[in-house]
């Protein structure tokens, strides 16, 4: 598990748009912004619904990403048994400006960047610039040099994300990561064999 840094929205906000130029964001613009939406895949109406919370800079959510989940995938979501909802957690303002990418990328392919961030989690963390390494990702998602500046300033996405984690920490005592809720029941850490148990017993 990545135990939870310090991270005030102030540093968040500093640390996603460092590389970027600022610039006011005229209502034209602010209107066909893209909006926050859950990341849901599966039954939505399965009796079972299983949350992860994580980070794009966490390496334990990463390994899960690449060993259990196709796992998770193949055995409850494909098959409809649960309803599996991705939640940001970021840990640190790199974090935070990788989820804000993929939560504006078009045409519902946030988790297609989320997918290849964690596969390329060591390229894009070990990079001096990784922010540019980000960039990449998001315009082969489909987004322009445009659109990714937008996209770092939108600070209603911003909200939403810190919205989620500070509720994650609060009221359900999310403090590392990943963390699972399988129903009302904590799973933390990368740990299929824990989070299979619980999702068998919720069925």
């Amino acid at each position: 598990m990545t135990t939870l840094l310090t991270l005030s929205r102030r540093a968040a906000v500093a640390l996603a748009v460092a590389a970027f130029a600022a610039g006011p964001v005229l209502a034209a613009d602010a209107a066909k912004a893209p909006v926050y939406r859950e990341y849901v895949q599966g039954n939505p109406k399965a009796k079972v619904v299983v949350i992860e919370y994580a980070s794009l800079t966490c390496p334990h959510c990463a390994h899960f990403a690449e060993a259990d989940y196709p796992l998770l995938k193949k055995d409850y979501i494909d098959t409809g048994k649960i309803k599996y909802v991705f939640r940001d957690f970021p840990l640190d303002g790199l974090g935070m400006g990788a989820a804000l990418l993929a939560r504006c990328a078009p045409n519902d392919r946030g988790m297609t960047m989320v997918d290849m961030m964690f596969k390329n989690q060591k390229e894009w963390m070990g990079s001096e610039k990784p922010l540019e390494v980000l960039r990449g990702y998001a315009q082969l998602a489909g987004m322009d040099s445009a659109a990714v500046d937008a996209c770092l300033k939108n600070e209603a996405i911003l909200k939403e994300i810190n919205d989620v984690r500070e509720k994650a920490m609060t009221l359900y005592k999310v403090k590392s990561t990943p963390t699972f809720f399988v129903g009302e029941d904590m799973v933390e850490g990368a740990d299929y064999a824990a989070l299979k148990k619980a999702i068998d017993k919720a069925l």
